[in-house]
């Protein structure tokens, strides 16, 4: 193994996710005590059901709610970029893996990017609008033209700079020097 890099890049919460949270712990609260309240008009038995619901959508509300903490890791290990999703720190799953080598080019990216075609975009960020998001396209033969969208910090961008094309490693080094 000539080298290992990592970088995990957290996603921050939204209003949206806020506003979920809320909403799950409010069902979890509400569909129970719908039910204890219909024993008194229906069936007694409505209350069994009710404990029932507020057991079990409670520890399902809290799971949801955890369920919305995003990480990104990026790896650099030899000649593979590795790319993947951590859902709340218990799950992985593989976004992208590719041959450093293979990088065609990396362009900063922004919503006016206009670059060749690409079939797809493997986004790997939090804002695609924040100044240091770059595209690194790429070629699959089953796929066609593709682009992974992160952010890489100095030690993603040391450790690839030895495997990229000499295009791209001028670019990599014209960009190390201004950060630095």
């Amino acid at each position: 193994m000539d080298g290992f890099c990592e970088q995990v890049v957290k996603r921050k919460r939204k209003a949206k996710d806020n506003i979920l949270a809320v909403v799950y712990i409010l069902l979890s609260l509400i569909i129970p005590a719908v039910c204890i309240s219909l024993a008194y008009v229906i069936s007694a038995y409505f209350i069994y059901i009710g404990f029932f619901l507020l057991i079990a959508l409670v520890p399902t509300a809290l799971l949801l709610i955890n369920y919305q903490k995003i990480e990104y890791e990026y790896s650099v290990v030899d000649n593979t970029l590795n790319v993947d999703k951590i859902i709340a720190k218990r799950r992985r799953k593989k976004i992208v893996r590719i041959r450093i080598d293979e990088i065609k080019e990396m362009v900063k990216f922004n919503e006016k990017y206009t670059g060749k075609k690409i079939n797809k975009y493997f986004i790997a960020v939090d804002d695609v609008n924040d100044d240091d998001v770059y595209a690194f396209t790429f070629y699959n033969e089953a796929r066609g033209n593709l682009a992974v969208v992160m952010k890489p910090n100095n030690t993603i961008l040391k450790g690839m700079r030895p495997k990229l094309n000499p295009s791209i490693q001028i670019q990599v080094v014209k960009l190390l020097r201004n950060v630095q």
